[in-house]
């Protein structure tokens, strides 16, 4: 008699766990093209040199570290460091985006990406063009993703 409760009641169980899992599962496709807006959200800003536009895609605990090492904390330190710099030497400066590399979601609110990005017009260096590579951690709340953490690396010439 226990055999015949026994068998039906997992059965369920195993069901209802499946049919969970199911619906946790991560619609990347749709995932995917929202972390593409945010790096065409933040190729936007940065060419309308807008401060608030580009702190806009990140979390307000974000960290962000750029290509000479400068470390920046919390969004409000990032839009700061955003507005000083775009109203020296990176005012006429034309950013773009190459690609998403890569993007790995770890977790359905957690993804890791490398993206190719250029820079030209950066007044300290006349005439030159660079070429980096971000690694950025992302987080999705509220149903946005947003930056957490992130690094900036300059290539050097030859480097793909």
């Amino acid at each position: 008699m226990k055999k015949c409760i026994a068998i039906p009641l997992l059965t369920t169980v195993l069901t209802l766990m499946m049919h969970r899992m199911a619906a946790q599962q991560l619609d990347t496709v749709k995932e995917q093209a929202a972390v593409k807006l945010l790096v065409t959200n933040y190729e936007n800003a940065w060419n309308r040199h807008d401060p608030a536009g580009l702190a806009d895609q990140y979390d307000t605990n974000a960290t962000w570290v750029n290509w000479f090492g400068a470390y920046y904390k919390g969004k409000k330190d990032i839009q700061e460091h955003y507005a000083i710099v775009h109203r020296t030497y990176f005012k006429a400066t034309h950013y773009y985006t190459r690609s998403i590399e890569d993007l790995i979601f770890l977790t359905s609110d957690i993804a890791l990406a490398h993206v190719r990005t250029g820079l030209s017009g950066d007044e300290r260096f006349p005439g030159k063009v660079f070429e980096f590579r971000r690694t950025i951690l992302l987080t999705k709340r509220s149903g946005a993703w947003h930056i957490l953490a992130g690094q900036n690396a300059k290539l050097e010439e030859g480097i793909q």
